[in-house]
């Protein structure tokens, strides 16, 4: 006998406060089913059964009904029935209907209607077989985080008797004997098979994404979704739970993390802290953007503004197959996010909170006062000058006696901290009914920099950034076949910071000089050496020069309907969606300038002891400005499709037609080509077929337009094709099963285009562009007239036509050990022709005001990336070890570069950011090695010791003919990442390594140049390692010092002796977690509480020690990137 116990399915209304806070401008009506003790008889329904076996129409009737059956489908499918329709009929006088002259019966438990053999078959069956030892198997199924999981799916191995969990995530299952296994499922989580033995009581924790069941979905172009065994196009996915870090932007989360993925972070200045993106590196150039395009909840949004809590799926789309259906939009790659929904179930609360502490990953350690006085005279008196710095002078300040008249400042322990602080939170509630489920999240993003303060500033002008983040969403069941999904989400965030930008106050801390000037005189006066007002004091930009404050509000919306066509055809459906989107921005400046004085070097101090000040400057804003600038802009975006997905037998056919259109305008341009509304439209199709699982072929295609071409030329198709083949499902592979569970191989060819200008700059370039700002001609002899003109400032280029990008993937997938290990492969090529560029081939003296635009350029990009994933459990410690690498070759195949002297002059062959200088041989060893050798200029002032560059010519001079390719640039070619999570008992770790290699940044610029600027500048504390008559090296870091520009002409020239390696490997982020035991917290309502401490940036691996080697700054002058320590609690309610 097989029998089923019903699973109870409650169904709770949703309080009205509840409603209200997630569509505050909504008025809902929803029906939430009460139930009643006696649903058989107080149940109506209106269903159509097609005929066919018993099975199907049971479920055909349970979906009409919504009412919870429990049977065994291998004996309901035994039984057909004919096709017939009732219509508002008594639940059970159709049940009657349907089990009429069959062996079965039925019954009403808990609100669960049983169906079950009747009670003589059962006695029969009970005397034929008495061996039979069944076990009633009753348990608990929770998640990752031990929450309560409904709609887990418990099945009983080799037959058809399952079950699925309830709202509080119970099951009850009749099991045939203890060597009964049961076969646990849910989307998107591990697949376990437990052997029932003699246990009555079976609870499980399930592991996300580890050895996925191969019905698990996956999201393609414009948020279809399809089985993940039919993908035919490359993609990446993201574990959601990684990107919970106390930071403000997602993006720099990502490097590291994910195959495809070129990330670098450039900044850690709070709210300014996202990173570059790239997705399989960079195939375009010219000016042109190689962003991806990032879509959240299908509409193009900012990735950085999202609180990860909210986030639930993270797909990275990297091939054809996956962009082509995006047209003009997806040459470079789609990054597709979906925002998390309410689950069935009653309200589950989660809160979770941390503090964190920031600190530099790296602190620039400049010279100190005396070494600079010291190095900055050998670098005259190397040169046959005068020293800068008597020995008197150089005691005094050694001494420290004086310091208001011989100072000797670090000047970035001046103006920064040691740390600053983080602070993040994040409150959600979630859960519904069957018509209606809920999502509502509150989170906070604080942060403060290093930068001090002043106490005797009247205003804050204290660095730091604060975001607030709403986010709801509600999915509905108007019909048994029409869905609705609401979503509105947003953020309000205050940066609060110095008049003048952080990074400015940084370069000029680290280019004053240690000698220069005191931090402050006594009663707040501020030094000052120059009469123009230059030569800024670090201190008094950061603390006297006022403040700015920065407000930014953002507002999202969706509205998404769904309609089932079932009663058209099996599988047919339609969607629409309409999004509005608003953004704005205010930012006032309040700029202050105070006086600035300096000692009188000739009589330091009054007669009464006092510093004898002389006034260098006078302000004409002694007090608080007052500046406002607004923005913002508004976005409405709509969709509709129509969508086919069906079986037959083995066959399984699917196709999607999608149509949408956006707008977006500019609400305080400031002039009439940026106050036309940008405008998108297009097409979307995709076709897909497979068979058994086993081949599968797929077909996308985008049609749309741009406003940057004519209109005869507006319109372009974007077509892609895939196929796909799973060995492991052929008949020939299952002796190798054991070994290899899974196999698959795909491949995917198509194209995707781009049609914008350096980002949306150029618009409209088919017409040409005029100023009326230019001047125009002098008329009269001793007084003369100007009446100013019209000029043109851009040309049309009218046949300007789409930017193209030929695609190519190969992949292949493989998961060995019954899915312990797996592995994901795929070979790229990209061919990007038709690139925007500006001509490189006319001459300058054409008489255009500017150089005509056109498709002139091509690069081609090729590479491999990877995943590897291992799971297993070592005693009772669970271990998944991870790792991941993306590697790309690009090439400049066309620049519209003339015909070149020489073949180093050629940039075609070249990556597309390489960078170009002289070859440096090394450094001269006497005067005879310099007078047979060329250099860049007044060769009687070159010195041994000085940079000795290549003569590739052979012309007996250094000059442009001589310039060649000396580094790549400063986007790597390799990135890569692996780590490991491992959990014992109720404890949890991380690690994650990410590393960069072959990228490279040429050294200029301000203190990395030691004494080359106009005025006085600082040095880095490495240039003591510097060649000198003492220390002839060839391998030391600065060449023979020299002061002025004049003097430092030779060894200042861009050349491959300032490039240098800016690979690295980093300690990303590492996390220990604490789940504290249930029964602690039970008393005051709380489920499951966990306590933990997570660290970013904490270690980097690199040669390049001056600053961070991910920082966008060629002499290091940019704010710093952080390192993060936090520790956190969350909550489960």
């Amino acid at each position: 006998m097989k029998q089923l116990l019903a699973i109870e399915k409650r169904k709770r209304r949703i309080p009205l406060w509840l409603f209200l806070f997630l569509i505050p401008f909504s008025s809902l009506n929803l029906l939430a089913y009460t139930g009643e003790s006696q649903i058989l008889k107080k149940t109506n329904v209106t269903v159509q059964f097609r005929g066919g076996s018993l099975d199907a129409a049971i479920s055909e009737l349970q979906k009409a009904s919504r009412v919870a059956f429990a049977y065994d489908r291998q004996i309901l499918s035994r039984y057909k029935i004919g096709p017939f329709e009732v219509r508002k009929e008594n639940l059970e006088s159709v049940l009657q209907k349907l089990l009429r002259n069959k062996p079965l019966d039925y019954s009403e438990v808990n609100r669960v209607v049983v169906i079950t053999k009747k009670q003589e078959e059962l006695i029969h069956q009970t005397a034929a077989v008495t061996t039979k030892e069944e076990i009633m198997v009753s348990g608990l199924i929770t998640d990752e985080n031990r929450l309560p999981m409904a709609g887990v799916n418990v099945t009983v191995k080799g037959t058809l008797t399952m079950t699925s969990t309830d709202a509080k995530g119970r099951y009850k299952i009749l099991a045939e004997s203890p060597q009964t296994v049961l076969v646990i499922s849910y989307v998107g989580y591990a697949t376990e098979e437990i052997t029932v033995g003699d246990r009555s009581t079976i609870d499980l924790q399930m592991k996300p994404g580890v050895g996925k069941d191969l019905a698990e979905i996956a999201v393609v172009g414009f948020g279809s979704k399809q089985k993940k065994i039919s993908l035919v196009g490359a993609q990446s996915t993201v574990k959601v739970e990684e990107l919970h870090q106390p930071v403000a932007n997602v993006s720099t989360m990502l490097a590291g993390r994910v195959s495809g993925v070129v990330g670098v972070q450039r900044s850690g200045e709070p709210g300014k802290s996202s990173a570059d993106i790239w997705i399989r590196g960079i195939a375009t150039s010219f000016g042109n953007s190689s962003s991806p395009l990032i879509l959240v909840d299908g509409v193009e949004r900012d990735i950085n503004t999202i609180d990860p809590e909210d986030i639930e799926s993270f797909t990275i789309l990297k091939d054809a197959a996956g962009t082509a259906v995006y047209g003009v939009r997806g040459a470079n790659g789609v990054i597709f996010i979906k925002t998390k929904a309410g689950k069935v179930g009653k309200p589950q609360i989660y809160f979770d909170y941390s503090e964190g502490v920031n600190t530099f990953t790296r602190k620039p350690e400049m010279l100190g006062g005396i070494d600079y006085m010291k190095l900055a005279n050998e670098a005259l008196t190397t040169r046959n000058q005068a020293p800068m710095f008597t020995q008197e002078y150089i005691d005094k300040t050694a001494s420290g006696l004086d310091p208001m008249v011989y100072p000797n400042v670090d000047w970035i322990d001046a103006v920064f901290n040691k740390s600053g602080h983080t602070r993040k939170a994040n409150l959600n509630v979630s859960g519904g009914v069957d018509n209606a489920q809920y999502y509502v999240s509150l989170a906070y993003f604080g942060e403060s920099s290093f930068l001090k303060t002043d106490d005797m500033a009247q205003y804050n002008s204290k660095l730091h950034y604060d975001r607030y983040n709403v986010t709801t969403k509600l999915n509905m069941k108007l019909t048994n076949t029409t869905k609705a999904e609401i979503g509105v989400m947003g953020y309000f965030s205050t940066r609060n910071a110095p008049y003048e930008d952080p990074s400015t106050i940084f370069a000029s801390a680290m280019a004053a000089t240690p000698v220069m000037y005191p931090i402050m005189y006594p009663g707040g006066i501020v030094p000052g050496i120059t009469s123009n007002g230059a030569s800024i004091n670090p201190y008094a930009q950061l603390t006297r020069f006022g403040y700015r404050t920065e407000n930014q509000n953002q507002l999202y919306s969706n509205l998404r309907l769904t309609q089932d066509l079932d009663a058209v055809t099996k599988g047919l459906s339609v969607t629409g969606m309409v999004a509005f989107d608003a953004y704005s921005s205010v930012s006032i400046r309040r700029l202050k300038r105070d006086d600035t004085y300096t000692v009188d070097k000739n009589k330091p101090h009054n007669d009464d002891g006092s510093l004898n000040l002389q006034r260098t400057w006078t302000s004409t804003q002694p007090y608080l400005g007052f500046d406002k600038s607004n923005g913002g802009n508004k976005q409405t975006y709509v969709e509709g499709a129509i969508n086919y997905n069906r079986e037959f037998g083995n066959h399984r056919v699917g196709g999607m037609l999608l149509g949408y259109a956006s707008s977006k305008t500019n609400a305080f341009a400031g002039d009439i080509t940026s106050s036309i509304p940008s405008r998108l439209m297009g097409l979307a199709g995709r076709a897909t077929y497979s068979y058994d699982d086993r081949y599968f072929l797929e077909f996308n295609g985008g049609y749309n337009g741009s406003e940057l071409f004519a209109p005869d030329n507006r319109f372009g198709f974007f077509p892609a094709i895939g196929a796909g083949w799973v060995v492991s499902n052929e008949k020939f592979f299952d002796p190798f099963l054991s070994t290899v569970s899974f196999l698959k191989f795909r491949y995917s060819y198509g194209k995707s285009g781009l049609g914008l200008i350096t980002s949306g700059s150029r618009r409209f370039a088919y017409i040409t562009e005029v100023s009326d700002g230019a001047d125009g001609y002098d008329f009269g002899r001793t007084t003369t007239n100007n009446a100013g003109g019209i000029v043109v400032t851009d040309y049309a280029v009218p046949d300007m036509a789409w930017s193209t990008s030929l695609k190519q993937n190969v992949g292949f997938e493989a998961k060995f050990f019954n899915n312990k290990l797996s592995f994901i492969v795929d070979l790229f090529s990209e061919e990007r022709t038709g690139i925007f560029m500006q001509r490189q081939s006319a001459v300058i003296f054409n008489g255009l005001q500017k150089q005509l635009w056109g498709n002139l350029g091509a690069v081609h990009n090729r590479g491999v990336d990877g995943t590897l994933e291992f799971n297993t459990n070592v005693g009772e410690v669970r271990l998944n070890i991870r790792g991941n690498i993306t590697f790309n070759k690009d090439k400049v195949v066309e620049n519209d570069m003339p015909p070149q002297a020489h073949p180093w002059l050629e940039h075609r062959g070249d990556n597309a950011l390489a960078m170009y200088g002289y070859i440096a041989e090394g450094l001269f060893v006497d005067q005879g090695e310099i007078n047979k050798s060329a250099v860049p200029g007044d060769k009687s002032k070159v010195l041994p010791g000085d940079i000795k560059y290549k003569d590739l010519n052979g012309d007996g001079v250094i000059d442009a003919n001589d310039v060649a390719k000396i580094g790549r640039g400063d986007v790597p070619s390799l990135v890569y990442g692996f780590g490991f999570n491992a959990s014992y008992k109720n404890f949890q770790i991380g690690v994650l390594f990410q590393g960069i290699d072959n990228a490279d940044r040429m050294l200029q610029g301000r203190a990395i140049m030691p004494f080359n600027a106009s005025d006085a500048s600082n040095a880095y504390a490495v240039t003591l390692d510097r060649w000198t008559l003492d220390n002839p090296r060839q391998d030391v870091f600065y060449p023979r010092l020299a002061y002025g520009e004049d003097r430092n002409f030779n060894n200042t020239r861009a050349s491959s002796w300032w490039v240098k390696d800016m690979s690295f490997i980093r300690l990303k982020t590492a996390m220990i977690s604490y789940n504290l035991p249930a029964t602690m917290l039970r008393g005051l309502g709380i489920k499951n509480s966990a306590i933990y401490m997570q660290g970013i940036n904490l270690l980097t691996f690199s040669n390049f020690k001056l600053w961070d080697p991910e920082l966008n700054s060629n002499n290091g002058i940019s704010y710093p990137n952080v390192r993060t320590i936090s520790l956190g609690v969350n909550l489960k309610f």
